[in-house]
Parts: structure tokens; sequence; C-alpha cells
């Protein structure tokens, strides 16, 4: 017998990889342009940082460290997010987690049970829609409204906070449309959360992948209603695999205290979080280098790059991302009539052509008809993929 919980997870992003290896063995190349992870291609992990980590294993620090994480990271998290957003938190308002991803879960654990809801953008990470029915729970999209640059809709999010609302979360720069939310539209989701007297979850793991626009820490705006961060290392820092992330609390009126209790438990449950990764993170916030300034400048350029060939193919519409890596254009099916949905779009373009992205449902409601792919790829690459979707729509 096997349980719900895991039957009905799905997860687009690594779903559609299955059907790449399958082409990847007939012997036609494969263009990874699914999943958001800059090591894979010109991107490459700081030799600085990579010592750190030796260092840490060499210096036997291989053991279990504190399951809230190492203190001197948290310090230093604390010192960073202050320095950076103007906050006030210290490091008892840290927890490193193996990731956002688990950040996530441990939240969305901790917040939500049978027939609760949480409020999440729409088009959304599929993460947030997995563990929110994991638990239960039932992932409730607003609108980030494509015709108007995938701004926050806050018409639409007032109108879906019930009394069954336990949290509204907000992701900027958004995964998939590369969104940044602007500091009106924080505000005003932050005063609706105020208003019902709901928790903000805020998952700012791209915020330093950021091309015109300047990001916004949510915490930076409340005064008093409790803001949850999610951060880590993996995107600007170029350690995907070394899965280090943490939360954090600002909480100016003492809202969170119960819940910081019980995710400590869930943290002291599962061990700890990568130990020698741990003591590596803290060298890259106590010497951050130019490596990220160097990534954004590449992917600004690819990103100028894709979106311009996007714009250039007959039937097909994109909104320039403002940050993150991803582009999520939309394709006209009314023209494009031997697919029935964005689903069966990918699985025949990675089949016929190599070039393997996510098909936009599985993001959500809101992303039915879309794609999304990466500009992670150098130029090069790039231009063989579009030639390819080019002739492919063709």
């Amino acid at each position: 017998m096997v349980s719900r919980r895991i039957t009905d997870l799905e997860y687009a992003i690594r779903d559609v990889a299955v059907v790449a290896n399958e082409v990847a063995k007939s012997g036609r190349k494969v263009y990874h342009l699914n999943i958001g992870d800059p090591v894979k291609y010109d991107f490459k992990t700081p030799k600085y940082i990579s010592q750190a980590l030796a260092n840490a294993t060499f210096k036997g620090q291989n053991f279990y460290v504190d399951s809230l994480g190492v203190y001197e990271l948290r310090e230093e998290i604390s010192k960073h997010e202050n320095h950076k957003n103007k906050l006030t938190i210290t490091a008892d308002d840290v927890l490193i987690t193996s990731g956002v991803t688990e950040g996530i879960l441990f939240v969305i654990a901790g917040l939500i049970e049978k027939n609760k809801e949480i409020l999440i953008p729409g088009p959304s990470y599929p993460v947030y829609i997995n563990y929110a029915k994991f638990f239960d729970g039932i992932p409730v999209e607003y609108e980030l409204d494509e015709s108007n640059d995938w701004d926050p809709n806050i018409d639409d999010l007032r109108k879906k906070v019930t009394d069954k609302t336990q949290a509204i979360l907000l992701a900027s720069p958004n995964n998939p449309t590369g969104v940044v939310y602007s500091s009106k539209k924080i505000k005003e989701i932050i005063d609706i959360a105020g208003e019902y007297d709901l928790p903000v979850i805020s998952d700012e793991i791209y915020d330093q992948i950021i091309y015109e626009k300047e990001f916004t820490c949510p915490a930076s705006l409340s005064k008093d209603v409790p803001i949850i961060g999610m951060n880590g290392f993996s995107k600007a820092h170029l350690a995907t695999g070394w899965r280090i992330g943490y939360l954090y609390y600002h909480d100016p009126e003492d809202k969170l205290n119960e819940l910081k209790e019980g995710l400590q438990k869930m943290a002291r449950a599962r061990l700890c979080a990568n130990s020698i990764a741990q003591f590596a993170a803290i060298e890259a916030l106590k010497n951050p280098g130019h490596h990220t300034d160097d990534m954004v400048k590449k992917l600004k350029e690819r990103r100028d790059y894709s979106y311009k060939r996007l714009r250039q193919i007959e039937g097909i519409s994109c909104i320039k991302p403002e940050g993150a890596f991803y582009l999520f254009p939309k394709i006209d099916f009314n023209e494009y009539t031997q697919w029935k949905n964005d689903k069966e779009f990918i699985i025949d373009l990675v089949r016929k052509t190599g070039i393997c992205g996510v098909y936009g449902s599985g993001f959500g409601n809101y992303g039915k008809d879309h794609i999304r792919l990466t500009f992670l790829p150098d130029l090069e690459i790039l231009e063989t993929v579009y030639n390819l979707l080019e002739d492919f729509l063709k």
C-alpha cells in the first residue's frame, strides 16, 4: 500500500528529465534548459569557497553540528541580512536548512493542517504546491498578471483570503516568470497580511540575480507583520549541490515564537544540515568576492539574446524577466493546433530537437499554455537552441 502523499507528488522540472534521458540514450544531443543550475554551465563555484569546504573536512569538521546551524554561520547571516536589508535580526532568528527546499518544507509543515490554505503566487514553483498538498492543505494561487508584466494582482489576492488562510507567500524574483515585486506591491501584500493577522513567507533565493530593478526585502517594509525569509547559497554563490539554505524570522511582536520552537524541533529530528558546507558558507559571507556580479553580467546578455529570439518567433509571446534566469513564454495553441497542451508540446520538442524545457502547467493553473526555459547556457548553445526551436515551429 502506497500513501496518497507519494502518489500525488508531481515535479514537472525533473519529471521531463525522464523523457530527456530516453532521448539522450537514443544518441541525440539534449539541451538541458529545464533545471536552474548555473554550475552545470560555465558558472563555476569560486575556488576560495571550495577551498574553505576542503579545509573544513581536513580540519576534521565532519561531525554533526548544531541542529539549528553552526552558530558562527547564523551570526554572519544575521549581519549580512541586517546590512543588506536594514533589518535587526540576531543569530537566534536564523535556522540553517538543507537548501531553501527544506526551508519551504519546514514552514509549510509548521503552518498547514488538513483543509487549511496557503496563498501562493501563480504561476508558482511546484514545491509550494506539492508540500501544501503533502500536508493535506490547499495551495491557493493568487494571480501574477501576465498582461501587466506578471505583476501581482492585489485585488485577486485579497479576494482569495479566507478564514482557512494560514499564510501568504511571495517569491521575488519569481520562478518561473522572473518578475521582481515592486515595493508598492510588497507593502500592499504586507498590509493585507496584517489586516488578517497572517504571516508572510518570502522566498528570496534569487535576490542577488536582478537586472534593471532593485530587490526589496519584505521584512524591511514590515513594522508589525511577521515575515519568514528564506534564502541560501545555491544560486548567488554557485553551490547548488551543497544544499545550504536558511530561514530568518523578522518578528517585531513575537508572534512566531510557537512556530519557531516547532521548527527547531523539526531541525533536531533531522539532526543537521551539511556541516562542512556550513563552514565554507561562513567564508563566502565574510569574503563575498565578485562572482555574483560577474554571473549577473553574463546572464543579462543571455537573457537579452533569448528574449530577442523568442519575440521573433511567430505564435510565441514573452515578458522580459527582471530577475532569476528563466523565460516563461506563452505558446499560441490556436495557431499550433498539432499540440493539445503545453505538456504535449514540451515532450514533442525534446524528442524531435533535444531541447528540454518544462511545461508551464507544471507551475500551477496560471502556467497553462506556457513553457519555461532557462537562459543559463552560453550564447553559442542558446543560438543553436533557438534555431532548432524556430525550425521545429515552422
